[in-house]
């Protein structure tokens, strides 16, 4: 009777595990490490002097930024004049009036404040005779700087002779110096101006209020140049200039005296490390010093030798046998003597 084949058993997954290579991550990290220490090994010599010189050149570009910025404040803070224009607002007051705020002002710069108008050449304007132009200076906060006031007038232009297509001018200029060489004290001013008068001119002719008629009107502040401040704001594109040189100028030098003793200090620890390796692989040339000191030695030697004196005999001490000692009398002993005598 046949018997039934017996099935091939199969076989042993963790043998055939055991045969097929395995991925190991240790060589890949062992090789980094070593390529990492190979190539500090190599940058460990020039080390010391890339190290300054990296920051020295990481520092160039923002001195240079640096020297920009000084030379644009500069050139930004500078006094200058101004001139805005004023905008009068007729019949809601007693009196044409405007308020406006003036431009950053240098809070240290002493001003020139005038009013520049351009009124009509009319006969309504030269009969009114005097009127007030009233400044007043007040900060953000509604806080009063000051307040003046200045009288004015328009008059008719002086006659001329006239040519035959020439004309009677038809605007009058008029300038109403405020202020002169003023100290605001801060940059950030408002004003008020009013012109005219408070009474309208009533008390003249029949009562009938009256106001100045003008065409257009100026502020106008003017830098009052004295000493170092008046040659800033003469020149102000020259001294932004030559502050931007002078602050690149001096960080260099800054920046130089820093980073140089650095790099220096390195040579000369490098230098001296080179000496000390030298001498130590050189052990030759210690010989000479050797030799030297042993010759000294001998001929110090031979030097004690020829100055030692010729030698001298001694006499024999003296024995008790040659000179029989004597017995000193004590003073009892003879205070006893002279009694029995």
């Amino acid at each position: 009777m046949a018997r039934p084949l017996a099935k091939p058993e199969p076989e042993d997954d963790k043998g055939t595990s055991s045969i097929l290579p395995r991925s190991d991550p240790l060589p890949s990290a062992v090789f980094a490490t070593a390529l990492m220490r190979r190539t500090l090994s190599l940058l460990r010599p020039i080390a010391p002097q890339m190290v300054p010189l990296a920051v020295c050149l990481s520092l160039i570009p923002v001195i240079v930024l640096s020297s920009m910025f000084s030379g644009w404040y500069v050139w930004k803070n500078v006094a200058v004049g101004w001139e805005i224009p004023v905008y009068l607002q007729y019949g809601d007051g007693v009196s044409p009036y405007a308020e406006l705020s003036l431009p950053p002002l240098s809070a240290t710069q002493p001003y020139d404040i005038s009013l520049h108008l351009v009124v009509p050449a009319s006969e309504a304007n030269f009969a009114l005779g005097n009127f007030m132009a009233t400044l007043s200076l007040y900060t953000p906060s509604n806080k009063t700087l000051m307040t003046t006031k200045r009288p004015s007038i328009a008059l008719p232009p002086p006659s001329r002779r006239r040519f035959l297509l020439s004309s009677s001018p038809r605007l009058v200029d008029l300038d109403i110096p405020l202020l002169a060489s003023y100290v605001l004290g801060t940059s950030k001013v408002n004003a008020r101006i009013d012109i005219g008068r408070r009474d309208e001119w009533k008390s003249l002719g029949s009562g009938e209020g009256r106001e100045l008629s003008v065409w257009t009107a100026l502020l106008r502040g003017a830098v009052r140049r004295h000493g170092v401040r008046g040659l800033v704001s003469r020149f102000p594109l020259t001294f932004a200039v030559g502050s931007s040189i002078t602050f690149f100028i001096v960080s260099s030098l800054v920046l130089a005296a820093c980073v140089l003793p650095a790099i220096q200090w390195r040579f000369s620890d490098d230098e001296t490390a080179t000496d000390l390796h030298s001498y130590e692989g050189n052990p030759k040339e210690e010989r000479p010093f050797r030799t030297r000191r042993r010759q000294r030695k001998v001929v110090a030697s031979e030097s004690i030798h020829k100055t030692e004196d010729d030698p001298v005999d001694i006499p024999p001490a003296f024995t008790s046998d040659d000179y029989p000692l004597k017995r000193r009398r004590s003073h009892t002993s003879d205070a006893l003597y002279d009694s029995e005598s």
